[in-house]
C-alpha cells in the first residue's frame, strides 16, 4: 500500500557547523526536494532557547515554504499554545488558509517548546497558566469558524474562508487523543516519544471522534523517527545524534546540536544513562531502505492510517537526505 508520507523538520543544527542559517537553508532545500519527489506534507516544529534547532517560528518557515511550492501540504508541528493568544493564532491561520487554501495545516501542541527561562520570556515573564489550553483550542476553532458569541462578536481577519484549514492536535497520550476526538480535529500521535501504548491511544481517537464538530471525519497521523543506510548497523549509528537529543529532552536538558556518533559513545557508554539511551535508540526505525519501508508499512497497519510523518536528524546532512530519498523511492 502506498503511504501518505510527510516530513517533520526540526531544522536540526549539526555540531560540525553549529549554524542556524545553514540549518534553515537545509530546511528550504528539503522542502523543494519533498515537493518534487512526491511527499504528502511538511511539518515544522517550534523550539525556543536551544542551539539544537534552527527555527523558533514554524508559522514563518511554513509561510516561506508555501510561497516556494505549489502542491505539498505545509504546516506547524506544532504551535505551542501556552505561548500565544488564541486570537493571534487564529488570525495568521486564516491568513494562510486564505492565501493557500487546502494546503496549510495548523498543528497545535501543549508542550512548552523550550525550558523555563524561554517560556517565561515568551509570556512576558509571567507565570504560565496551563489549565486553559483546551479552552484556548476551543477559542481558536470559534475564531476560524467565525462563530458568534465570543468577545461580543469579535472577528479574526480575514473572514469568509472558502475552505477551513486542517487542524491537528499533537500528542503522545490518552488525554490528547480524547481532546482531539472531542473537538473533531485531526490527531498527530508522536510514536517516536511513546510507542508502548500507542495503539490503544490512537484507537481511542478513532472510536471517540465526534463527526459533528470541526471536521466530518477523523484524520490520524503517526510520527516516527527513522534512519536509513546501506546496512542496519550504520543506520543505527547514524541515529545516535537524534537519540541523544531525545535523551537530553527527556532529562529536561537543553538539546545540543547533533553530535557525531563517536562523541556520544564517549559520553554514554559505561554511564547511568547508557540503558535509557539505547532504549530510546531502539524506538527509532533503522535499517536498509527496504527494511525501513517494510517497518513503515507495519506501522501503518498497526495504527490504521496511511499518514506517516518522518523525523530524521543527522550529524551529516547527506545522511538525512539519503534517508528521505530512499524512503520516498520505495513508496512509488
Amino acid at each position: 500500500m502506498k503511504l501518505k508520507l510527510g516530513i517533520l523538520d526540526q531544522s536540526p543544527v549539526s555540531h560540525s557547523d553549529s549554524s542556524a542559517a545553514s540549518a534553515l537553508i537545509n530546511s528550504v532545500n528539503l522542502a523543494l526536494f519533498a515537493e518534487e519527489t512526491g511527499f504528502h506534507s511538511l511539518m515544522y516544529s517550534e523550539h525556543h532557547g536551544v542551539m539544537a534547532y534552527g527555527s523558533s517560528s514554524p508559522e514563518l518557515l511554513a509561510t516561506i515554504v508555501l510561497s516556494k511550492t505549489k502542491r505539498i501540504k505545509v504546516g506547524t508541528a506544532g504551535i505551542m499554545m501556552r505561548n500565544y493568544s488564541a486570537y493571534k493564532i487564529a488570525e495568521w491561520t486564516k491568513l494562510l488558509g486564505t492565501l493557500y487554501p487546502t494546503r496549510f495545516i495548523l498543528g497545535l501542541g501543549k508542550a512548552p517548546g523550550g525550558l523555563k527561562d524561554a517560556v517565561m520570556a515568551l509570556n512576558n515573564h509571567k507565570p504560565v497558566i496551563l489549565s486553559n489550553l483546551e479552552t484556548k483550542l476551543e477559542e481558536i476553532i470559534q475564531y476560524i469558524r467565525e462563530e458568534k458569541g465570543i468577545y461580543n462578536g469579535l472577528i479574526a481577519q480575514p473572514v469568509d474562508l472558502k475552505d477551513l484549514p486542517e487542524i491537528l492536535w499533537l500528542g503522545s497520550g490518552m488525554t490528547s487523543a480524547n481532546e482531539a476526538a472531542h473537538h473533531g480535529i485531526g490527531y498527530s500521535f508522536a510514536a517516536f516519544m511513546n510507542s508502548e501504548n500507542g495503539k490503544s491511544v490512537t484507537e481511542t481517537y478513532l472510536k471517540e471522534f465526534d463527526e459533528t464538530q470541526y471536521a466530518s471525519k477523523p484524520s490520524l497521523q503517526v510520527a516516527v523517527a527513522v534512519s536509513v543506510a546501506e546496512n542496519s548497523e550504520q543506520a543505527k549509528r547514524n541515529a545516535y545524534g537524534m537519540a541523544y537529543q531525545f535523551l537530553q529532552s527527556r532529562q529536561l536538558v537543553s538539546p545540543e546540536p547533533v553530535l557525531p556518533t563517536e562523541m556520544i559513545e564517549q559520553r554514554i557508554l559505561g554511564t547511568e544513562d547508557e540503558e535509557e539511551f539505547f532504549t530510546i535508540l531502539d524506538r527509532i526505525i533503522t535499517g536498509t531502505s527496504q527494511s525501513v519501508y517494510e517497518k513503515l508499512q507495519m506501522t501503518s497497519e498497526k495504527y490504521q492510517t496511511d499518514d506517516i510523518l518522518l523525523l530524521c536528524n543527522m550529524y551529516r546532512e547527506e545522511d538525512r537526505m539519503n534517508t528521505y530519498k530512499n524512503i520516498i523511492e520505495n513508496n512509488k
